[in-house]
């Protein structure tokens, strides 16, 4: 996976909601589950709100998710936690992996 450029500017706010389809894997799936639909605004959110909304569905995601060890990717490619995830996207939570 190689670090996705995306454009970090809002769009207008909303009140309408869209969804996304988020994964969950390694030490963060063990807290929050393999995955979940979380509803998000339409205009979309960062992945810092998306963790927000994740861990007000999921009970200890919050903390799960608040690792510093703890990456995101958007449709398969890693990305910051300032990029912007538009609703019908996947976004998975990946926890740090070693071996080899």
């Amino acid at each position: 996976m190689t670090v996705a450029a995306r454009t970090l500017a809002k769009p207008a706010p909303s009140s309408a909601t869209g969804a996304v389809r988020v994964l969950f894997f390694g030490q963060v799936a063990d807290a929050c589950g393999r995955s979940l639909t979380v509803a998000i605004p339409e205009c979309g959110c960062t992945i810092e709100g998306l963790k927000s909304h994740v861990a007000e569905q999921v009970e200890g995601a919050g903390r799960a998710l608040c690792e510093s060890c703890i990456r995101a990717a958007i449709d398969q490619v890693l990305a910051p936690n300032e990029a912007w995830v538009s609703p019908g996207q996947e976004v998975a939570f990946l926890s740090a992996f070693s071996g080899g």
